[in-house]
C-alpha cells in the first residue's frame, strides 16, 4: 500500500464527518461539537485518543487545549505538515478543511484535553475474538524519518543532564509544559513520536516557517542535541517522568 493510497483511504473514511462539518460556516461563532468532531481525529489517533502507531498517529489524550489549537491552525495554514518528508503531517492536512472555523477547533481541542491518557490499544474484532491492532504500517513510507534507531539504548543519567541544560527551561522540571513558552506536556507523548519530532526540528522539517511562533525556538534547542544518541538519551529520561 503506497503513501497516496493511505491518504485516499483516510479521506474516504472521514467523508461523513466532513459533510456534517460543512454545516458550520467558516465565519460562524458556532462550531461542530468537540466529541462529534473527534470522530475524524479518532480514525488516526484512536477512539479515545490513545494513538495508532501503525498510522504514525501519536496519543493525544490529555494534551493541553491551547497546544492542540495551535497545531490544528498550523496544519490548516500550511505552517506544519508541508514538507515532503513528513507523511504523518500530510495525513493531518487531509482533515484540516473539516475544521471549518475557530469555534470547531476550540471545541475539539477542549475535548481532547478532557480525555484520559493511557487508553487501551485499538482492537480488531469484537467480544472474545477481539485482538489488539498490529503495529506494522499498512503502507510503505520510504524515508529516513520513518523509524528511529540510536547507536545504543538511551541512557537515563545522560538524558537527565541533557534535559536539565536544554529542555527544562521551557518544558518544566516534570516535562508538563509551560503555556507562556508554547511548550506542551511531554509526558503524554510516546518516545517514538518525540524522536521523530526532534529530528524534524533539528533538520528544519518542522519549525522553519517564519509564521510558526514557537517552532523556531524548539528548532534551535533541537540543534543542541549532538546526534541521535543524544535524542535517545533525553527521551529515556523523559520517559521516566
Amino acid at each position: 500500500m503506497n503513501n497516496g493510497f493511505i491518504l485516499v483511504l483516510l479521506a474516504s473514511a472521514l467523508s461523513a464527518t466532513l459533510a456534517n462539518a460543512q454545516m458550520y460556516p467558516v465565519d460562524s461563532d458556532e462550531g461542530v461539537p468537540g466529541e462529534e468532531m473527534f470522530q475524524a481525529c479518532g480514525f488516526c489517533h484512536g477512539n479515545v485518543g490513545q494513538g495508532r502507531p501503525r498510522l504514525d498517529a501519536p496519543p493525544i489524550a490529555g494534551l493541553q487545549a491551547w497546544y492542540i489549537e495551535r497545531q490544528l491552525n498550523n496544519f490548516d495554514a500550511g505552517i506544519r505538515g508541508y514538507h515532503e518528508e513528513d507523511l504523518p503531517g500530510a495525513q493531518m492536512d487531509v482533515i484540516s478543511s473539516m475544521l471549518r472555523n475557530e469555534a470547531t477547533i476550540k471545541n475539539v481541542a477542549a475535548f481532547v484535553e478532557s480525555l484520559e491518557p493511557g487508553g487501551p490499544p485499538m482492537m480488531r474484532g469484537r467480544g472474545e475474538n477481539a485482538q489488539p491492532e498490529p503495529l506494522e504500517r499498512p503502507f510503505v513510507w520510504e524515508s529516513e524519518y520513518a523509524s528511529f534507531e540510536s547507536p545504543e539504548p538511551g541512557d537515563v543519567a545522560r538524558g537527565a543532564k541533557i534535559y536539565s541544560g536544554t529542555c527544562l527551561a521551557c518544558h518544566g522540571a516534570k516535562a508538563l509544559g509551560l503555556e507562556n513558552l508554547g511548550a506542551p506536556n511531554l509526558t503524554v507523548l510516546p518516545v517514538w513520536y518525540m524522536a521523530r519530532q526532534m529530528e524534524y526540528f533539528r533538520d528544519d522539517i518542522r519549525g522553519a516557517d517564519r509564521r510558526d511562533v514557537f517552532g523556531p525556538q524548539m528548532a534551535v534547542f533541537a540543534k543542541f542535541l549532538a546526534d541521535d544518541q543524544a535524542i535517545a538519551d533525553v527521551l529515556a529520561y523523559i520517559d521516566t517522568l
